[in-house]
């Protein structure tokens, strides 16, 4: 296997590899489940955790340096997961019968989520 290239950026000398994914639209719309707990800072202070074995829908995709899923849980919050820790489920998308809402469309709104 070949060595993964290393680049360093100019602005804040973070040291980072190149990363892979699958093509967006074997991504966008699917369901995925964590396969590391991820963490995110809440209001006063709080800490909201996502845990390993949770579902998400995915609904974009974030970033070149450090790619991030864009996916909304049951409950509606919307999270930033890295790819490393969220596995794709096979044969979840379109069509695919899940409770979560697809009123987002890689920026674009749809007639879904607008009001009025």
């Amino acid at each position: 296997m070949a060595k993964k290239q290393e680049f360093v950026s100019e602005v804040t000398g973070e040291v980072w590899h190149k990363i892979n994914w699958k093509k967006w639209d074997k991504i966008i719309d699917h369901l995925g489940v964590m396969v590391e707990s991820h963490t995110s800072p809440g209001k006063n202070g709080t800490t909201v955790v996502l845990n390993e074995g949770d579902e998400v829908f995915i609904d974009d995709i974030r970033g070149r340096i450090n790619p991030q899923y864009r996916a909304t849980d049951p409950t509606g919050k919307i999270w930033f997961i890295p790819i490393s820790k969220l596995k794709v489920i096979e044969g979840s998308g379109p069509g695919a019968d899940t409770e979560y809402g697809r009123g987002y469309r890689g920026g674009v709104r749809t007639k879904e989520n607008k009001n009025g």
